[in-house]
């Protein structure tokens, strides 16, 4: 069996706190062993499909195009939300913008044009895995998905692997069956049969599991350490081949979470107070978006005064957070109060106007996690895991490395980010990184590598009527980083 040139394993929304000797001693001991990125940071916002083309593309979602998990697209569809986790949406997203609905080259393209090959494995959702390679079936390239096999494809080779396979277990929480079959997939069929040059394994736990059942729950325990038993079956084979050093390995969280506490109707508080807010715009519903713990709020005709009426209200709620205007100075927004959305590095045409967060803490949930925040969500309950918003925690993602070239026992005090992974893997490769790509090549993590430049941070402020907001970015080189974003003053 030849070994991958570069493997990268994700493990959805795992946060850094839960990786102990204990619950995930095969990952705490590849971190401790290899490269560490401790103040590794997702793009904004901390969603799963955001993070998942940022990856693919090695890009902020300016590039990408991938600019929240839900919002209005009206070119996709005209009359309710665009869910990019839905294999249908996303297929009628990727017929509405000609098969280009990612913008930015894609690994699987770039290694594509260069003779390499890659390959997805994921139990993640159907628009996670598709994000991952959204041109795979024209590229003939491999990608599986567990939970949702429509995703699957080449179709024939798709149809085998079921075959030997199946049939795939229910969805669980936590997803143990079908991590274990992923894990099977990947390591008795797909590298065996395909060796690709790049393979990306995609762990929908322990982010579906935190959701449902709580971060620090015996539900997420289980989860975790189940994939960490999955991923210890990988490093099995990867540290006895004798080719082992001709293969670099890479984990990643794409985001971590933070507690959702405190339950608010966002859209219902909107209309009560003369805001028409919809999932589509029309002659009488004048903003429509996704409106949970984080909001991406289009604004009908980009009007300066909606825009504005917006914005104000959002600053007079207890329990809003961070808001982000378009046309301001850098810092601050187009709206007195607010920051600049441009600070989110999200700038794209099909951008929603205005972006907010709610407020998040440092409190500790039920089961002594720290972290909890406000959230309008029907599919969490109340004390589940939640995501998408600028608190540290949930943005200070996993990020590590091993391999032959890397240092070992090392701790980076720079920061860095998934979308870094992607120009790295190409440095690896030999294969140059082409413009779109605003991640960085992690070269402080070679052994003979040279040190980036110092950090850089730059902490952004605005100050409205009933708090002052605060956003940090950090820079190195030309790549920009997100530290965390937080409010000062105007509690409930």
């Amino acid at each position: 069996m030849k070994l991958p040139r570069f493997v990268i394993f994700v493990f959805d929304a795992l946060r850094r706190d839960m990786i102990s000797a204990e619950h995930m001693p095969c990952l705490r001991r590849f971190i401790d062993e290899g490269c560490d990125f401790p103040s590794s940071r997702c793009v904004f916002p901390s969603a799963t499909r955001v993070n998942a083309a940022a990856l693919a593309c090695g890009a902020v979602p300016a590039s990408t195009g991938v600019v929240a998990n839900q919002l209005f697209d009206a070119r996709v569809f005209p009359d309710k939300l665009f869910h990019t986790g839905k294999h249908d949406d996303m297929q009628a997203a990727e017929r509405a913008y000609g098969g280009r609905f990612v913008t930015a080259p894609t690994l699987g393209e770039l290694l594509a044009d260069n003779g390499s090959s890659l390959a997805v494995v994921s139990s993640g959702s159907a628009g996670t895995t598709h994000l991952l390679n959204p041109r795979s079936a024209k590229l003939g390239q491999v990608t599986l998905c567990v939970s949702d096999w429509r995703r699957s494809s080449p179709a024939s080779y798709a149809q085998k692997i079921l075959e030997r396979h199946g049939p795939i277990p229910p969805a669980a929480k936590p997803n143990l069956e079908r991590i274990r079959l992923q894990t099977d997939i990947i390591l008795e069929s797909v590298l065996p049969e395909i060796a690709p040059d790049v393979l990306i394994c995609w762990f929908s736990d322990p982010d579906s599991t935190y959701h449902e059942c709580g971060i620090g729950s015996p539900e997420s325990l289980a989860a975790i350490a189940n994939a960490d038993r999955q991923f210890g079956r990988f490093l099995d084979l990867w540290r006895t081949h004798p080719e082992r050093d001709r293969c670099s390995v890479a984990v990643c969280s794409d985001h971590a979470q933070v507690s959702a506490q405190r339950r608010v109707r966002v859209k219902e508080q909107m209309r009560a107070d003369g805001l028409p807010v919809g999932a589509a715009l029309s002659t009488e519903t004048l903003f429509a978006g996704s409106t949970g713990y984080y909001g991406a709020v289009r604004v009908a005709g980009g009007d300066r005064s909606r825009i504005a009426a917006l914005a104000d209200w959002l600053n007079r709620q207890p329990w809003c957070g961070n808001v982000f205007t378009p046309g301001g100075d850098g810092v601050r927004g187009s709206v007195p109060g607010t920051l600049d959305r441009a600070l989110l590095m999200l700038e794209h045409a099909r951008t929603p106007e205005v972006y907010y967060t709610m407020r998040a803490d440092e409190a500790p949930n039920a089961w002594g996690m720290p972290g909890t925040c406000w959230f309008d969500s029907n599919e969490i309950p109340e004390g589940g895991g939640t995501h998408g918003g600028l608190h540290w925690i949930e943005m200070n993602n996993l990020l590590a490395l091993q391999g032959a070239r890397f240092r070992q026992g090392y701790r980076s005090p720079w920061p860095a980010s998934q979308a870094d992974l992607a120009p790295t893997l190409l440095a690896e490769l030999g294969i140059a990184p082409p413009p779109s790509m605003t991640g960085r090549a992690l070269l402080e993590a070679y052994a003979q590598g040279a040190e980036p430049p110092p950090v850089q941070a730059r902490l952004c402020q605005a100050d409205a009527a009933r708090c002052a907001q605060f956003l940090r970015v950090w820079r190195v080189g030309g790549t920009a980083y997100i530290d965390q974003g937080w409010v000062e003053g105007g509690k409930a």
